[in-house]
């Protein structure tokens, strides 16, 4: 029995220290890849960034299209839990619209490594997301953009939104900012995001009505 624990703890710590090193590998690899795009990046200057030898990276990962996915993957879920988390801290639905346009600017700009990605793989159109992307990210985005869609709804019941179409006013919302988030990446003077943010918010400020305005 206590051979048994003890191989327990071995595996549990094993199961640690590989998704460490999986993090350490991911977090690498989205700045090789936002740098240099897919193309340009080399398998092995990531596990130099990483720290780990090139073997130690194989283990992980196939090869460099599985940690491109796995990186465009992990970045999303987390903007979206991010986003979804601030939002849902507040109880009006319009308010939550409109958190979501600053906490995306935020996110975005705080993950700038995949804005690259994802400007020059995807041009800033959603219809090309899912061969860019991989299908689990094309998943989150799918989720993402379902769970705005609902909070537009909710808003559209309460009356803060009036005469538009909830589900017309969701994506036109989250494909404003992904555009204006794109062209940013192509700015060589890489002002922050958080400036275009007020400018998308007011613009939306004139389509709903939150209860604290």
């Amino acid at each position: 029995m206590p051979s048994s624990q003890s191989g327990s703890v071995r595996e549990k710590r094993r199961d640690r220290e590989a998704e460490l090193r999986r993090a350490d590998v991911i977090a690498a690899a989205s700045v090789v890849f936002g740098e240099k795009g897919f193309q340009g990046a080399q398998v092995a200057e990531i596990a130099n960034t990483a720290e780990l030898s090139l073997n130690s990276v194989y283990a992980l990962f196939k090869g460099k299209e599985e940690l491109y996915e796995a990186v465009l993957y992990a970045a999303a879920a987390t903007i979206r839990d991010e986003v979804q988390a601030k939002a849902e801290a507040l109880s009006d639905p319009a308010d939550q619209l409109l958190s979501i346009i600053d906490t995306l600017f935020a996110c975005f700009d705080d993950h700038r490594d995949l804005m690259r990605i994802y400007a020059r793989a995807t041009s800033g159109l959603p219809w090309r997301v899912r061969e860019a992307m991989g299908e689990d990210s094309f998943t989150v985005l799918q989720e993402f953009t379902a769970w705005l869609v609902s909070v537009a709804q909710r808003a559209s019941k309460q009356g803060s939104i009036s005469g538009i179409d909830p589900e017309t006013l969701a994506l036109s919302l989250i494909g404003t900012i992904t555009t204006s988030a794109s062209r940013w990446i192509e700015d060589p003077k890489q002002e922050s995001l958080a400036k275009a943010a007020p400018r998308v918010r007011s613009l939306f400020e004139h389509l709903i009505a939150s209860e604290n305005s």
